[in-house]
């Protein structure tokens, strides 16, 4: 009885204080405390393609150690083998007089006995820059031969051509009939010839033609006047294989611009300098010929096409560069038709003037190439051949490793920023301190400042941040110049109300940021690699009663 009576007892008490608390609400704006916070902000990077300009995805390069570098590559520029040789159409004709017949005398009243007699007649071919051909192999081509009896007798022309030979060895031979006061023809596919122009006095470029003639008598009378007359016309033809001497040609292969404007994104560069650019020319020949290719031009313009300098050369290796017009050495040639070779002719801080001119200025660089062939002594005697299929390709690859110095190189990035500060907070707020804090992470042979600008909805500046008051040194380099490891560097700078206010307004953040390559002022050369990047942290520090 006495544990039920204490059980009893104590729910009588509890009930009893339950019953006296008032029924009220807790107001937990009363409950404001004192917080530190930290309010991520922004995060970005700064890589080669920032560095650059804004498109060099299909530029930017990496060497077999990491090591950058920019190749500009231009249209391949060609020169093939109808712009070498042209084969015009030929046409020639001679006139056949009838030698003494003894023992008659002319005129003769009454012929009516058959006489034969022999001629050789040699025809030149021309060609529209004196080649001195030896030989044509033909791919296509129709030679016609007509003859024009001018007796009142017939006439039968046996026609041998040496200089056109068949593929068994074989000289082309016909014979044309043609009757009196009449006319015969025949016409011979070329592309089962080889025409052979060494027959002649010259050596080159002659058609040798051997005719036996017989006349039939009719019994009408024959003239010391009558003659016969035949003519050779050669057309539609093309070249399958050309020997002999294409003598000196010289080929304009036109203006080629190209622009060079590496530095799209950066605000300015004070001084910068690439110490190890290269122009590349690549060379394809299968001419059976030694070109050499030049420039008629080179030289740099801003991008307003105004001129800036020369590029010069060191064509003589002489160490005396000198301005367009100049050569570079001889291309190779390949020893048989069908074959090519490829020569690789550098322009580089050895042999020209580029490594002073690869700098911060956007420009243009004009270069109008020229291929010469042969000697341009007439005297000379050269040895060439040229298939229908040959050219000359010429493709120029400038290469910019970002290697150099800079200094006061500035380059920015924009970043999107849509955050409110005050969203955070109640009107109960009450912020004793605002900082911006930095953790910048700098993986950059780059001594380097920065400056954050905050931009409105309308990209508008609304306040600067930092000012390029905040150094960070470059990052740590090993003996050969390359960072081996980043320098981490915190900051903090205060931000009042009005700070506040401007981070509430900013829709983006352009970092801008001021660039020294390490030991600038000896002008030390560094080198970039795909790694480097530079890193950046920002939060926003706050402190005060807040709810």
């Amino acid at each position: 009885m006495n544990s039920i009576s204490k059980v009893i007892y104590g729910l009588l008490i509890f009930l009893a204080i339950f019953s006296c608390k008032k029924n009220e609400t807790v107001d937990l704006s009363t409950l404001q405390t004192f917080h530190n916070l930290a309010i991520p902000l922004v995060s970005a990077e700064i890589d080669v393609q920032d560095m650059l300009e804004g498109d060099t995805g299909d530029i930017i390069s990496t060497g077999v150690n990491g090591e950058l570098f920019l190749a500009y590559v231009t249209p391949t520029t060609t020169i093939n083998a109808s712009e070498i040789v042209n084969l015009p159409d030929q046409n020639f004709s001679s006139t056949i007089s009838l030698p003494n017949i003894p023992p008659f005398s002319y005129p003769i009243p009454s012929f009516s006995v058959n006489h034969t007699f022999q001629d050789t007649t040699t025809n030149t071919l021309s060609f529209p820059n004196g080649e001195e051909l030896d030989s044509i192999f033909f791919s296509q081509g129709i030679l016609t031969i007509s003859i024009t009896n001018n007796l009142s007798h017939e006439v039968e022309l046996n026609l041998t051509i040496p200089s056109l030979v068949n593929a068994f060895g074989g000289s082309y031979n016909d014979i044309l009939v043609a009757n009196a006061n009449n006319t015969a023809l025949t016409q011979v596919n070329l592309s089962n010839y080889t025409f052979d122009l060494t027959k002649g006095g010259n050596g080159f470029n002659e058609m040798v033609v051997e005719l036996e003639v017989t006349i039939t008598g009719s019994g009408n009378p024959l003239y010391a006047s009558d003659d016969i007359s035949f003519s050779f016309s050669m057309d539609n033809l093309e070249f399958e294989t050309i020997y002999g001497d294409l003598k000196y040609q010289q080929f304009d292969l036109g203006e080629v611009p190209l622009e060079i404007d590496i530095f799209k994104n950066s605000e300015q560069a004070v001084d910068f300098l690439l110490t190890n650019p290269e122009i590349t020319h690549t060379i394809e020949n299968s001419f059976g010929f030694s070109p050499k290719m030049g420039m008629l031009q080179m030289y740099y313009e801003d991008l307003q096409g105004v001129f800036i300098d020369d590029i010069t050369y060191d064509s003589a290796s002489s160490g005396n560069n000198q301005p367009a017009p100049f050569y570079f050495p001889t291309i190779q040639q390949p020893q048989s038709p069908g074959t090519s070779v490829t020569s690789v002719v550098s322009m580089n801080a050895d042999n020209s003037s580029i490594d002073s001119l690869i700098n911060a200025t956007p420009k243009q660089i004009i270069s109008n190439p020229v291929v010469a062939i042969n000697d341009p002594n007439t005297a000379v005697s050269n040895s060439n051949f040229i298939s229908n299929s040959s050219e000359i390709s010429v493709t120029t690859e400038i290469t910019l490793p970002l290697e150099g110095y800079a200094g006061g190189w500035v380059m920015g990035d924009t970043i999107p920023f849509d955050f409110k500060v005050d969203e955070l907070f109640s009107s109960e707020t009450e912020i004793n301190e605002a900082v911006i804090k930095f953790v910048t992470t700098n993986g950059w042979p780059l001594e380097v400042t920065f400056t954050l600008q905050l931009l409105d909805s309308n990209f508008n500046v609304l306040s600067s941040i930092a000012d390029s008051t905040v150094v960070i040194q470059s990052g740590l380099l090993d003996p050969v110049g390359k960072v081996v490891s980043p320098t981490i560097k915190v900051t903090n700078l205060a931000c009042d109300s009005g700070c506040v206010d401007n981070l509430n307004e900013t829709r983006n953040v352009i970092l801008l940021v001021t660039a020294n390559t390490a030991d600038f002022n000896n002008q030390q050369s560094i080198k970039i690699y795909n790694d480097y990047k530079l890193g950046l942290s920002m939060a926003l520090l706050i402190s005060g009663r807040m709810f």
